[in-house]
């Protein structure tokens, strides 16, 4: 009996000729498969099988990278992983012109900083010079996340190491490990 319940209550929710759009998100309105335009918060009509609305959070998610290890032009090893504060913007190019906005948008912050980091002199990545540096990243990045229809704000490194075999050596903390220093 209950199986018999549960799909007049799908079959009602199917074809309630209504939508609801909650505040915190942005809803794109398809008329027979096409994008017409995009709604706001609020209660919209649906023609059941002509009309549809996709809904998407507007509010900002953080999103961490991987950790990411790059040769810089000196040949040093530097190792990041960072998180960034990203929101939709633009509703169409987010969900229309691009599979998968939020896999794209994590993918597009992990190529570019890998990119512009392994390009930029040594000395802009020493504690004393990052700080113009992470404005400058998170504009190139912001730049290309325009494309996507999202927002990418607040770029912060979670963690920073251009000295990979001394971490190695603390982090593994095994009393055979033997400090070299790394050639110059």
């Amino acid at each position: 009996m209950s199986d018999f319940i549960r799909f007049l209550l799908d079959s009602v929710k199917f074809l309630w000729p209504f939508r609801i759009v909650h505040q915190w998100e942005v809803g794109g309105y398809y008329l027979r498969g096409k994008f017409w335009r995009t709604v706001g918060p609020g209660l919209y009509f649906m023609l059941p099988w002509f009309t549809d609305i996709i809904v998407v959070s507007v509010a900002p998610i953080i999103v961490e990278t991987g950790r990411q290890d790059i040769t810089l032009q000196d040949g040093k090893v530097l190792s990041f992983s960072a998180s960034a504060v990203c929101r939709v913007v633009d509703f169409d190019k987010a969900v229309n012109r691009v599979d998968k906005y939020h896999v794209s948008t994590l993918a597009l912050i992990q190529s570019v900083l890998a990119d512009r980091l392994a390009r930029v002199d040594t000395a802009r990545v020493e504690p004393e010079a990052r700080g113009r540096l992470l404005s400058d990243l998170q504009r190139w990045v912001q730049q290309e996340a325009e494309e996507f229809g999202v927002e990418v704000s607040k770029i912060r490194f979670t963690s920073f190491i251009t000295n990979m075999r001394l971490h190695r050596l603390l982090m593994d903390g095994s009393p055979n490990a033997v400090w070299a220093p790394e050639p110059d």
